[in-house]
């Protein structure tokens, strides 16, 4: 399992390598707050989130999202939810966006590997426009025995379903941290490369979140 774990993670770390030097490059920060309420199979979430960029010194933007969910069975679960977006660095364009996500999550010992579909219908009110987005995330983490880290390599792809084109990806090394209680902060490192004027661009963005299940 020791040697599956570190074959899933290095390939995740090499997804997207060919894209290393870029005509722009930033830096930022996402931070977030996120509930959870478990009703047994049934849950309840919501988020609040932050972003930085232009070297961490103005907002990106920031959205708020709620949402519910179901765990089908042990690996699978899906959720649907709303989300309000503004964006200064678009000048203050407001976004609503309706997300469909389902997640397949394999565990064995401490190794976990999930697979997340996240599909986004967003509306743009001062443009009256849809965009349709898929977004495919990879995940591989592994917990030690009576460790309270979590390590773990993440991969998401964005698709825009409008013109089947690349948008953007996510290339995560981080650690979820237990503080007992249900309450748990994830710190993580992203390199984030995503189309700019014809080109790619990459920010290199330091995130924290903190999460309680309840």
């Amino acid at each position: 399992m020791k040697k599956l774990f570190v074959s899933i993670l290095c390939a995740l770390s090499l997804c997207g390598a060919s894209a290393f030097a870029q005509e722009y490059t930033d830096a930022g920060t996402w931070s977030s707050i996120q509930l959870v309420k478990s009703f047994g199979a049934p849950y309840a979430m919501a988020r609040l989130e932050h972003r930085s960029f232009d070297k961490i010194s103005a907002t990106e933007c920031w959205f708020a999202m709620a949402g519910a969910g179901y765990n089908f069975n042990s690996w699978l679960k899906g959720d649907l939810s709303y989300e309000y977006w503004s964006i200064p660095s678009a000048g203050n364009m407001i976004q609503h966006k309706a997300v469909l996500c389902f997640t397949e999550t394999l565990k064995r010992e401490g190794l976990a590997i999930a697979l997340r579909e996240k599909y986004e219908l967003a509306y743009n009110p001062a443009a009256d426009s849809f965009s349709n987005t898929l977004r495919t995330r990879l995940r591989g983490q592994y917990k030690a025995p009576d460790s309270i880290f979590t390590p773990y390599l993440m991969y998401e792809y964005f698709t825009n379903m409008n013109n089947g084109q690349w948008v953007r990806s996510l290339h995560y090394a981080g650690t979820e941290i237990s503080l007992g209680g249900g309450h748990s902060l994830d710190f993580f490192y992203m390199y984030h490369l995503f189309a700019k004027a014809g080109s790619t661009a990459a920010c290199h963005t330091l995130g924290l979140g903190y999460t309680l299940v309840f």
